[in-house]
């Protein structure tokens, strides 16, 4: 795209820029200063506090995945500018209540936290809103030639705005006290915000008049370009980076703090400065990421960017002291292959995206790595309290390394792109690799930790808990037999008949994290006492409630080759393998018999279980009637 066909003005580049990375500020200010909040004002207990910042920002995020995706399906109908400038407005609401949820804090305590919840939502959720719309706004502004120059200068910002501005300002908050006056920013900027947007900016696109689902259209563009499965496969992954290392790795400074010899508050400094070189890396890289990607396949700038980071986080995974300076390297190693996969996958994401459809496309891509942020750091938040501070950069490491592995596995297949970025092979690859590699992530997961914390010794796990072994095996068991049964009534729902083929893997995924539950309960647990096991059995009857469902299980899974559906005849398969609605009911009874009174995540277990066997049971009774009427 020449100069003279530029559609806006340098000025109004210049507010785009700025309103990226205001919006950025307010994001990270909301998260950055989560921990000492918690600390200082709410007076949570350390014991605690992995658990419950984690459990604030799964709350934020899920949320904000349903409001800030939705408003990108639909931003291609009623424009984008407007849609900025809502987002800046529930931005400043939220801020407004969390200088409120602070007087609350400070007079009753803990009591306040639910304000608080409430106004990290509406942060989140607007500021999130307006970062992924000025993007948009870019990709409708943008062509083939100066996509990665126009998109590297947003990510730059959203960056600027989110690492090292933010850094500044956490500094100045823990050292100078100014915690009122910091908070009080965010609605400053949000309002500046809303006014500038509304102002200065107009949209571009033509708004789309199709008929079709907008996630259908998604879906199509997604299934049948492989470029697209790993750009979303990317997003996933990556979009949690700088949630995952401000929020843990400033509680890793905190739990330590007593035993180096300083405060928690110059703790936090300390964390906001080591996340402050952080940044400074990744805008350092920027630049050099925006060459690479005119040089050389999207698809392999992706690779290589997450590769950089996954080795980051599995060497900070090595660290034993955070205040050790060492991990300034592996901190940059992240957040320079952050920067890289953020600026390759949202450009690769606008390349392939049909015009009319882009917002939907971007804002699937961000429901996409929503997701991908909800059960990372919901996950990293229950290892940080059950194995350690270290336990949630492992854990990042490791998906990293595998979507990695499903980028080399595209590139081998001949999979990439020509030199004018257009794909060379029109063959189609389905989901299979990608949905085989991210199943094994909480396996691999717990092989990698125990590898690099030394732990894998004389046939034991060591220190690592054997209790927290059994249930984290027994929660992906029962996660992915619920996967496998809701994909059913998902296929039916939305009409994605692709859906099926998978189906059978997540339930042999199921049966294989059960069979690695039964084995860590018989050997590790118990030392194959077959004596003492009964004795256990007997005194905790829903153990055998598990054994039963694992029998069960067994002939399910050996029967699940395509030689035995023929074998049996496919009716006769279908039948016998029913006896899944079954298993899921006993796990789900397994699971609340075996839950403290304080735990209600089986409860939930068992609530997606009763919703998606009455799906069923609705589905049948239909089709029994409709075989009666006829």
């Amino acid at each position: 795209m020449s100069k003279s066909a530029e559609p806006f003005a340098p000025n109004q580049w210049n507010i785009i820029y700025l309103l990226v990375a205001a919006a950025a500020l307010v994001a990270a200010l909301s998260v950055g200063l989560q921990p000492l909040l918690l600390d200082k004002i709410f007076g949570i207990a350390y014991e605690k506090e992995g658990v419950i910042n984690a459990d604030i920002e799964v709350v934020a995020e899920i949320i904000a995945i349903l409001c800030v995706g939705g408003f990108g399906l639909l931003s291609d109908r009623i424009g984008r500018v407007r849609i900025i400038g809502y987002g800046f407005l529930i931005a400043a609401v939220g801020a407004v209540a969390a200088l409120l949820s602070l007087e609350v804090g400070l007079t009753i305590g803990t009591g306040g936290l639910a304000l608080f919840y409430l106004t990290r939502v509406l942060v989140a959720t607007g500021a999130e809103t307006a970062q992924l719309q000025l993007a948009t706004l870019v990709g409708d502004a943008s062509g083939h030639g100066n996509r990665p120059r126009l998109l590297s200068n947003v990510v730059f910002m959203m960056l600027f705005g989110g690492t090292l501005l933010s850094a500044i300002i956490m500094q100045a908050a823990a050292v100078h006290g100014g915690v009122f006056v910091i908070m009080a920013l965010p609605l400053l900027i949000s309002i500046a915000g809303f006014q500038l947007a509304r102002g200065s900016l107009r949209d571009l696109a033509v708004p789309e008049a199709s008929d079709e689902h907008p996630l259908r259209q998604v879906w199509t563009v997604v299934s049948g370009d492989p470029r697209m499965q790993l750009a979303f496969a990317a997003a996933f992954y990556t979009r949690a980076d700088l949630i995952v290392v401000s929020l843990f790795f400033s509680l890793w400074c905190i739990s330590v703090s007593d035993l180096v010899g300083v405060t928690r508050t110059l703790a936090t400094a300390h964390a906001a400065v080591m996340i402050g070189l952080l940044g400074l890396a990744v805008l350092a890289s920027i630049p050099v990421w925006k060459h690479f990607i005119e040089r050389h396949s999207r698809m392999s700038a992706i690779g290589a960017s997450l590769s950089l980071a996954a080795a980051g986080y599995l060497s900070l995974g090595m660290f034993a002291n955070p205040f050790n300076w060492g991990v300034a390297l592996p901190l940059m190693m992240v957040g320079i292959g952050h920067a890289g996969c953020t600026v390759t996958h949202k450009v690769l994401t606008v390349d392939v995206s049909p015009k009319p459809i882009l917002g939907s496309m971007l804002g699937a891509a961000y429901l996409v790595g929503g997701v991908g942020t909800v059960m990372l750091v919901q996950s990293s938040g229950y290892y940080f309290d059950a194995l350690g501070p270290r336990a949630p950069f492992v854990l990042m490491g490791t998906g990293k390394l595998l979507v990695t592995l499903y980028a080399a596995w595209l590139l081998w297949h001949g999979l990439d792109e020509s030199a004018d970025h257009l794909l060379r092979s029109n063959r189609q690859v389905d989901w299979k690799p990608l949905v085989f590699l991210t199943a094994a992530l909480p396996f691999v997961w717990l092989l990698g930790r125990s590898a690099i914390e030394g732990y894998i010794t004389n046939g034991s796990l060591g220190e690592t808990p054997v209790g927290f072994v059994n249930r984290y095996l027994g929660d992906w068991a029962f996660t992915f037999l619920i996967i496998s049964l809701a994909m059913r009534p998902v296929q039916e729902l939305t009409g994605i008949r692709t859906l099926a083929r998978y189906r059978r893997m997540i339930g042999l995924y199921g049966f294989f994290y059960a069979l690695l539950h039964v084995i860590a309960y018989v050997t590790l647990e118990w030392a194959l006492n077959l004596h003492d096991m009964g004795g256990d059995i007997a005194k905790r009857p829903f153990i055998l409630l598990g054994m039963i469902s694992f029998a069960l299980l067994v002939p399910l899974a050996a029967t699940s080759a395509d030689r035995q559906v023929k074998r049996l005849g496919g009716r006769r398969w279908k039948q016998w393998h029913r006896g899944v609605y079954v298993i899921n009911a006993l796990v789900a009874l397994h699971f609340i018999f075996a839950a403290t009174h304080e735990n209600g995540e089986p409860y939930l277990y068992a609530l997606a279980v009763a919703v998606l066997l009455g799906y069923r049971f609705r589905q049948w009774r239909r089709r029994q009637q409709a075989a009666a009427v006829s």
